[in-house]
């Protein structure tokens, strides 16, 4: 008989956990990735002498989101937003083959770096303006709680 309290017992922890898991899943904040931040600057380190400005190897740009979606000179374009599996970039980030990989003839990046970029695909690669070309815009006053 113990064994079946015991499985009834295991049975209602897996149930109560669940549904606590369920329950503070609204309140679980998933932070997106910054592109000025987590994004830019690997793009900064790693593609941009070869894939920014005037130089556009393969016809493939990434200055700036219009550039960095347009199509390469393969016809297709190496980004597709939302959608890192069949996002050429990120198959050839993660290429161990020598002539296929990027940056190439130069090392790999990392693992957490090639992970920020596949997420920022996910997320539609979205391109952000640095802070200092937003306009200024006046800051939202609190309203005070309580008797004043």
């Amino acid at each position: 008989m113990s064994s079946m309290k015991n499985k009834l017992l295991k049975g209602a922890v897996a149930s109560l956990t669940t549904v606590l898991i369920l329950a503070a899943l609204p309140y679980i904040h998933i932070e997106r990735i910054d592109y000025n931040t987590q994004v830019k600057p690997i793009l900064n380190k790693h593609c941009m002498s070869c894939h920014g400005g005037v130089k556009r190897q393969a016809g493939f740009s990434l200055l700036t989101r219009e550039d960095a979606l347009a199509a390469t000179e393969s016809g297709h374009p190496a980004i597709i937003p939302g959608n890192p599996e069949k996002s050429e970039m990120i198959r050839r980030l993660k290429s161990h083959d020598p002539e296929f990989r990027m940056p190439f003839k130069k090392a790999s990046l990392t693992t957490p770096e090639i992970d920020i970029l596949q997420q920022w695909i996910k997320e539609g690669a979205n391109f952000e303006l640095h802070w200092s070309y937003k306009p200024l815009t006046a800051p939202k006053i609190p309203k005070p709680k309580g008797r004043f």
